[in-house]
């Protein structure tokens, strides 16, 4: 087709979209525009690149185009808008909150080592007649080399390296966490570094929270262009859910969008079935810098943890910041003035400035922030631990490889797989497969004696299908004979 008239067409279809007409079949874009069907297909597909589209296959095999809420693809909601700001305005609330207790270390680490080195000094001149001789250079420089690190550390504010190491949860999850920033004093002691945490990192864990070990969109993306090209160019929709485990809905959404990302092409099956054709992609000469490949269900949510130090820590540093706090209080409620110490207004209200009001604005938010966040994870603890359970319950019904499963057999699939996580009971699963069963296009059967049984025949057509196509592709990668090197001459 020439590239006038597909412009042209795809301009139509989309003054179609402005009419809240928004579903298309090919035949619906063949009709409007006046093209053949495949030239239709390909007006489609251009639109999809130009506007989010969820995919959807009928029983009879007709390949649905939803542009649903008309959003261009790329295109921020406004509901990303604010979201978006709200992350933004809390970075910067990070940001300048740190500066504020990188300040606040630093002026006591200055107090606390003139009274070390005016210690030093004393300690020198009262034993100036010692043994000279055994004295070492050595010991000091280590001494001040072992400050220097503690300074330093304050304005570390990153509080985690990037290596990774798994925990595990009151429930018996294991979940990937970031090793901390090592202690200042293990290094010093020649400990493994790994193992404690450093103070410095603890204070500032203790107001923010440590970082989670989260997939960002990318890798998922990633994750999905290395299954492709590992599994001869093709991918189902079942699949796309199982690696990344999403709705329907998303699931749909985000079908299109790799669709649209590595040039791939949706097609329908003989049988019906939706897959995703990246046959490109999958030629190749090596997979050395393929993405790893993590179902759903193989890697549970992290935890939220409101400080990640131990408690002893905590403690230290609520000691710290109560210190702080008394002692601002101190000058904010004029105990100076009270004293009779000479000193003049103008200097007392410099001092209760000083000294009060703004140490006890920071030592207020110190405990402040700590205390919202903790009711802000509440709901997302509770919706982390129900997506570890759908995880456990998406891998059993993958495994069981069976179109039709009694409630009873899942829940001792579930059950069984356990390796150390708590084991779930009737009613959790027969609640969360009200959302699965929908995600997996699946059925609810009640048998004649009651039982409960979840039939999915599409889910095991489509996984069959897809193992038929794959089969006549075949899994040869030879690129054959090179024909043409553009340093020829």
């Amino acid at each position: 087709m020439e590239k006038k008239a597909l412009i042209e067409g795809v301009s139509t279809l989309e003054q179609r979209l402005q009419t809240r007409d928004r579903v298309f079949t090919i035949g619906d874009a063949s009709a409007i525009t006046g093209f053949g069907m495949d030239e239709a297909k390909q007006a489609l597909d251009r639109l999809m690149q130009m506007y989010d589209c969820r995919l959807k296959v009928t029983e009879n095999g007709d390949l649905i185009y939803d542009f649903g809420s008309l959003h261009k693809r790329g295109e921020r909601t406004w509901a990303e808008w604010w979201h978006l700001t709200q992350l933004w305005l809390w970075k910067i609330f990070v940001f300048l909150f740190k500066i504020w207790i990188s300040v606040t270390l630093v002026v006591y680490f200055v107090i606390f080592l003139v009274i070390l080195i005016a210690l030093i000094v004393a300690m020198m001149a009262g034993n100036k007649d010692g043994d000279s001789s055994s004295g070492s250079s050595s010991s000091d420089g280590g001494f001040f080399d072992f400050i220097g690190e503690i300074f330093r550390s304050i304005f570390i504010w990153n509080t985690h390296t990037p290596r990774t190491y798994y925990e595990r949860d009151g429930y018996g999850y294991d979940y990937r966490s970031y090793e901390p920033i090592p202690s200042t004093l293990a290094k010093v002691r020649k400990k493994d570094p790994q193992k404690s945490k450093g103070f410095v990192a603890s204070v500032y864990d203790f107001v923010f929270g440590p970082e989670r070990v989260e997939m960002t969109r990318e890798d998922q993306q990633k994750e999905v262009a290395s299954y492709v090209r590992q599994n001869q160019g093709l991918i189902t929709m079942p699949e796309l859910i199982a690696l990344g485990g999403w709705n329907r809905e998303k699931g749909e959404d985000f079908f299109s969008e790799v669709i649209v990302k590595y040039q791939g092409d949706s097609k329908i099956s003989e049988n019906a079935v939706l897959y995703g054709d990246f046959y490109t992609l999958a030629r190749s000469q090596s997979s050395g810098g393929d993405a790893p490949i993590i179902y759903y269900w193989d890697e549970y949510s992290p935890e939220y943890k409101l400080t990640g130090n131990t408690w002893w820590r905590n403690a230290g540093v609520i000691g710290m910041n109560l210190f702080n706090l008394s002692f601002a209080t101190f000058f904010v409620t004029g105990a100076l003035n009270q004293a009779d110490i000479g000193i003049d207004e103008g200097t007392s209200q410099m001092l209760s400035i000083g000294l009060g009001w703004i140490p006890f604005t920071f030592s207020f938010l110190f405990f402040l922030v700590p205390i919202l966040r903790y009711f802000q994870m509440q709901p997302l603890r509770r919706k982390r631990y129900l997506e570890n359970i759908r995880k456990r319950i998406m891998k059993a019904i993958y495994l069981q490889q069976s179109a039709e499963i009694p409630l009873e057999t899942l829940l001792a699939a579930v059950n069984s797989q356990a390796k150390g996580e708590a084991k779930l009971d009737k009613s959790t699963v027969e609640r969360m497969m009200q959302e699965l069963i929908y995600d997996f296009n699946g059925e609810i059967a009640i048998q004649n004696n009651g039982q409960i049984v979840y039939k999915f025949q599409n889910l095991q057509e489509e996984l069959a299908e897809v193992r038929q196509l794959r089969s006549q592709r075949g899994s040869s990668k030879d690129l054959g004979k090179i024909i043409m090197d553009s340093q020829d001459e």
